[in-house]
């Protein structure tokens, strides 16, 4: 039966005790020299804690519990930093209105323990206990788990791991280390539900200082396109492809840190290859580290860089700056995404018998300047003009430059960008027919996730609209007729988003467009 303490002081000495079920209704439990008290009954056997209650643990005292841990009293537990509690039976919770400072906490028995209220490890004061997780999981269930213990043996385990895994913007699934001052490689054994390792260690060369920590969350996310982004994350564009690459070109999962001071530790994430969702030839490529602070750094590069597995896990190290206090979401991808600038439009259209390029970016990050450059046969690209970028900025900037060299056959046109260091990428190809009737302009463009195309001609003409796939399928067409002046048409596709190819054949002799445009939802 369930025992309840309500005395003022209850002094246990060299003896064990065992109860099925301890209720500590505001006792003040001291325990001395190799005592133990032994709460058994299973899922019975629970300790809890309330108006009050507290426990003054010896140096060598055990508490083993078999249910349940919870405090509901208004104190941390403890009133020193002293003994072991131990979780012997099959899944149990660490539980209450209060979070509880355990110095030394031992995971036995079977099964996954389970937190339902943020929690400490390591002390208050002496903070030189152990979280000692043997073969067992620790599910963080969206709490915060707190190292109090500096020192980079503070967690140990055998096969047991940390699960942090809610996949959500905000993972409050939290790790946080009080590292102080000290050095070393402080080892997180992260872990899946499905019992995969994947330790995250940092390596930290210069301590935090005094009272300093860091912190990190990690989850795979259900869908290839890396959904939900962490919080503050605004794109993931991939120079490459012309479009959102997080689905092509980033592993599937992220980790979200936070350094109370600034640091530049060197981060060894791992990932499963069941993660690596990505495209050839980033599937096999090498991949690196890349961090989010207002746009992704370091710009159109990676720190660190591992070749992908597809199979098994995989791990990159990468020396990332953190500022001090700043939310970090980091990811994993190729060496072509993200970009220092989200281009969300870049296409063309006849302008009378000259070419308008246009291209319009959501953000820039230490931008210089764009070249638009022009080919014949789609090889040999030539600079027909520089524009002046924005530097940094996160709103909507709108570009354009007409090419007034005439068109014979098909041109293509790509752009590059440089950045003030003198980095460069350059975006996918876009492709321009010769341009239609005198008179005639057409034009497309992608908006809210649909695809609007615009014709303005002199005489009444019928079009036909075709969409192609970034693959070059096929995957739409209709009719659109024009009368004379300006005609609006919202084509009647449900695009995804991404790079769509669009064409609009007029009947009239010689009147054919073609354009690439980014759709966004």
């Amino acid at each position: 039966m369930r025992k309840e303490l309500s005395v003022l002081i209850c002094s246990l000495g060299f003896v064990g005790i065992s109860a099925q079920g301890i209720i500590n209704n505001g006792a003040y439990i001291v325990m001395t020299g190799a005592s133990r008290i032994y709460v058994d009954g299973g899922t019975n056997g629970d300790y809890l804690s309330q108006a009050n209650g507290r426990i003054t643990p010896s140096a060598t005292g055990i508490i083993m519990l078999e249910g349940d841990w919870t405090n509901n009293s208004a104190n941390t537990g403890f009133t020193a930093d002293a003994g072991t509690v131990q979780l012997v039976d099959a899944a149990q919770s660490i539980n209450g209105t209060n979070s509880t400072t355990f110095y030394n906490l031992t995971l036995l028995g079977t099964n996954t323990k389970t937190l339902n209220v943020n929690t400490s490890v390591g002390g208050v004061t002496t903070t030189t206990g152990v979280l000692s997780l043997g073969t067992r999981p620790l599910n963080l269930n969206t709490r915060m788990l707190t190292i109090t213990n500096p020192a980079t043996t503070a967690i140990t385990t055998t096969t047991g791991y940390i699960i942090s895994e809610t996949n959500a913007a905000a993972n409050s699934s939290i790790v946080r280390w009080n590292t102080g001052v000290n050095t070393g490689s402080y080892i997180v054994p992260f872990g899946t539900t499905g019992g995969v390792s994947i330790p995250l260690t940092v390596g930290i060369t210069a301590g935090l200082g005094a009272g300093q920590y860091f912190q990190v969350a990690t989850r795979p996310t259900a869908t290839s396109n890396n959904l939900p982004w962490s919080t503050g994350v605004t794109h993931m564009y991939d120079p490459n492809l012309a479009q959102d690459g997080s689905d092509e070109a980033v592993i599937d999962r992220w980790w979200d840190f936070t350094f109370s001071a600034a640091n530049t530790p060197n981060i060894t994430y791992t990932y499963r290859g069941v993660e690596n969702t990505m495209i050839v030839p980033y599937n096999t490529g090498n991949i690196g580290a890349q961090y989010w602070s207002a746009a992704w750094l370091p710009n159109n590069a990676n720190i660190g860089s591992a070749p992908a597995v597809l199979a098994g896990v995989g791990t990159v190290t990468a020396a990332v700056p953190f500022a001090a206090g700043a939310f970090t979401p980091t990811v994993l991808s190729s060496l072509a995404a993200p970009l220092p600038i989200e281009l969300v439009n870049f296409s063309s259209q006849c302008s009378g018998n000259s070419v308008l390029v246009s291209w319009s970016t959501a953000t820039e990050t230490n931008n210089s300047h764009f070249t638009l450059q022009r080919s014949d046969d789609g090889i040999n690209f030539r600079d027909i003009a520089v524009v002046q970028g924005a530097g940094n900025s996160s709103q909507l900037l709108s570009y354009s430059f007409t090419d007034s060299e005439p068109v014979s056959g098909t041109v293509y046109y790509r752009l590059k960008q440089t950045d003030y260091n003198g980095q460069s990428s350059t975006s996918s190809l876009i492709a321009q027919e010769s341009c239609g009737n005198p008179g005639e302009v057409i034009s497309a463009f992608g908006s809210n996730g649909q695809i609007v195309v615009d014709v303005f001609t002199p005489v009444d003409n019928n079009y036909v609209i075709s969409v192609f796939d970034p693959q070059g399928k096929l995957v739409h067409s209709e009719f659109m007729p024009a009368t004379v002046g300006s005609n609006r048409r919202t084509v009647n596709y449900a695009a995804a988003t991404g790079v769509y190819l669009v064409r609009v054949t007029g009947a009239a002799e010689n009147s054919d467009f073609t354009s690439r445009i980014y759709v966004q939802k």
